[in-house]
């Protein structure tokens, strides 16, 4: 809403709201966590991922999930775990990067709503000072 509320041709806003997803999917799908570690990614992108909106419903999901989970059941480890091999939800959530405190999930929350409303008011002050047609 936010990119197309001052267009006055409902193709253009078409048009631009296509282009925003095109060139916006692809950073949104790497930075969210999705298709690429967080903690891999170098220093200087690793920025990128504070503007991706899909990350913090993502990383909202994954600690509602994966919290309290036993992913190894009651097979005998003998104290040690193979390289790379996770038994809880909470080791899964560490090596993804992500905190999975009561904060962690609530930082979530609380970001994808600030990003609502700025975009809500970014549309509303758009269509507000828009020239009408009389």
């Amino acid at each position: 809403m936010a990119i197309s509320a001052d267009q006055s041709v409902v193709a253009i806003a078409n048009i631009f709201m296509t282009i925003a997803f095109v060139f916006r999917c692809l950073p949104y799908q790497i930075f969210s966590g999705l298709l690429v570690n967080l903690p891999s990614i170098v220093e200087w992108l690793a920025w990128f991922q504070y503007l991706s909106i899909p990350r913090y419903g993502l990383t909202a999901l994954q600690i509602n999930e994966f919290v309290g989970l036993q992913f190894c059941g009651d097979i005998p480890l003998n104290g040690t775990l193979p390289p790379g091999m996770t038994c809880t939800g909470e080791d899964f959530l560490k090596n993804q990067g992500i905190d999975y405190t009561t904060w962690g999930l609530w930082q979530n929350h609380v970001a994808l709503a600030i990003m609502t409303v700025i975009f809500l008011l970014i549309a509303y002050f758009k269509l507000r000072f828009t020239k009408k047609f009389t």
